[in-house]
């Protein structure tokens, strides 16, 4: 059976830097399985007991107890308990502008999402998490503490690789600065020529390196930003549709409920109702 839990303090803006969402544990049933499919934010799993596999689109991992692994939004992955030793998992999924960056930091990709856990820390995280959110007061700055907690560990456990750390660094950092002008600026007129001129690279090459660290092209990853930023918005139910598509970067009402509903199979005023 499943436990969830969820963050019960939203966050405090529309774009958090980095933020715990939820978190559960299971005693999978034998040949218990996900996918192939995508989360949409940074989902790790860590195995208690039990034995299962992990695939994505280039391996197949055999998982046992004291090993973990993660799920990056909008990358395929499939994971199946074993039918003779099914695992017990536990859970944390997070997002945030900083995530990305962070997640850049290790060595970890969608193809080598498998680690081996700190054993100082994350077999009881599940169990930290549970005492954090019973506090009266302060409990938004545990959670976050433990969750930096656990990525602090996961960059000393995986950390980038040494051999390319000068050059994947100086990679990580034009990518970096991309993102933060898409984040700045995604209500405007946004180019791929004109990123790549303020960056100072070939543009083929900057959606080169942006496609192998966030899984997206520029012209995806805007996309995907700015139909999040728009849900956000539908959801405050304060601004109404013309206003929202202009605040995101389209002057066209009629195409940005064309692409949004293409992104999430609702248009608009449908999502509003949901």
């Amino acid at each position: 059976m499943a436990v969830f839990h969820y963050n019960p303090e939203p966050p405090f803006s529309d774009a958090p830097e980095l933020i715990l969402m939820y978190w559960g544990k299971e005693a999978c049933k034998p040949n218990h399985s996900y996918g192939p499919g995508v989360r949409d934010m940074y989902k790790v799993h860590f195995i208690h007991k039990g034995r299962g596999i992990v695939r994505t689109s280039g391996e197949t991992y055999t998982l046992a107890a004291g090993q973990a692994f993660l799920a990056f939004p909008g990358r395929i992955i499939f994971y199946q308990a074993d039918e003779a030793d099914p695992w017990t998992y536990s859970w944390i999924g997070f997002r945030g502008e900083r995530a990305d960056s962070i997640m850049m930091r290790t060595s970890l990709t969608p193809d080598r999402p498998v680690f081996p856990m700190d054993m100082r820390l994350m077999p009881n995280l599940y169990d930290l998490l549970n005492e954090a959110v019973q506090l009266e007061y302060g409990k938004d700055l545990r959670l976050g503490a433990l969750l930096l907690q656990f990525l602090s560990a996961l960059v000393e456990l995986a950390p980038a690789s040494k051999t390319n750390s000068a050059g994947r660094r100086t990679r990580d950092e034009y990518v970096h600065r991309c993102l933060d002008f898409l984040h700045s600026h995604y209500g405007e007129n946004i180019t791929v020529r004109q990123l790549a001129s303020m960056i100072g690279l070939d543009r083929k090459y900057l959606s080169a390196i942006f496609k192998e660290a966030t899984g997206r092209s520029p012209q995806q990853y805007l996309l995907f930003y700015r139909m999040e930023r728009a849900c956000e918005q539908l959801k405050k139910g304060t601004l109404t549709v013309a206003e929202i598509a202009r605040s995101v970067g389209y002057q066209d009402a009629l195409l940005f409920s064309k692409m949004f509903k293409k992104m999430s199979g609702f248009s608009p005023r449908e999502y509003r109702k949901q």
